[in-house]
């Protein structure tokens, strides 16, 4: 029987098979914990240092790995003849990780991490199809208490450039006879 994972990023492009099982197999944990650590749902230091060394490799992008998960969310939105994409922002809170690097200022400006707008797939019961659309990015330090110079920049400078882009890649992504909302 093949794993939801395996099912899911099937088009996946990595290096070689093992990548490949080895993303599948990591996968198919995580959902079955969703709320564990990495650790947790290895269930075995064996997993837990071969998910690491997984993430650590430069043969494995976020990239891939969404594109593939994009792949089988368009399948799925072909067999509709009306979806519904939901954008929203999620933030990535690591301020109490203090050792990780490449973060930027959130909402709140004491908290430190990640933005993560995405455009998700539903039918109009509901259904959750899956990403059209998502862009992870850190917020520039340097902008932090400079609202007034915001109003300079340009459009394609600014945090709503995110929103337009995932409209248009959520405009121009489907195929039709597919209705999007």
């Amino acid at each position: 029987m093949t794993s939801w994972a395996a099912t899911e990023l099937q088009s996946v492009t990595l290096r070689d098979a093992r990548l490949r099982n080895r993303l599948f197999r990591m996968v198919d944990r995580l959902i079955a914990q969703p709320t564990a650590s990495i650790p947790a749902a290895s269930g075995s230091w064996a997993a837990t240092k071969a998910a690491y060394r997984f993430l650590a490799s430069p043969s494995v992008t976020p990239e891939a790995i969404r594109a593939a998960h994009q792949h089988a969310t368009l399948a799925r939105i072909a067999a509709q003849s009306t979806v519904l994409v939901i954008q929203d922002t999620t933030e990535l809170d690591f301020t109490r990780h203090p050792a990780t690097s490449g973060l930027g200022y959130l909402d709140h400006p004491k908290h430190q991490g990640l933005k993560a707008p995405v455009a998700l797939a539903a039918t109009t019961d509901g259904v959750p199809l899956g990403l059209v659309d998502q862009f992870v990015w850190a917020r520039d330090a340097a902008q932090m208490g400079k609202k007034r110079q915001r109003a300079k920049r340009a459009v394609t400078d600014k945090e709503r450039q995110r929103w337009a882009t995932s409209l248009h890649v959520t405009q121009h992504t489907p195929s039709p006879p597919t209705a999007v909302w």
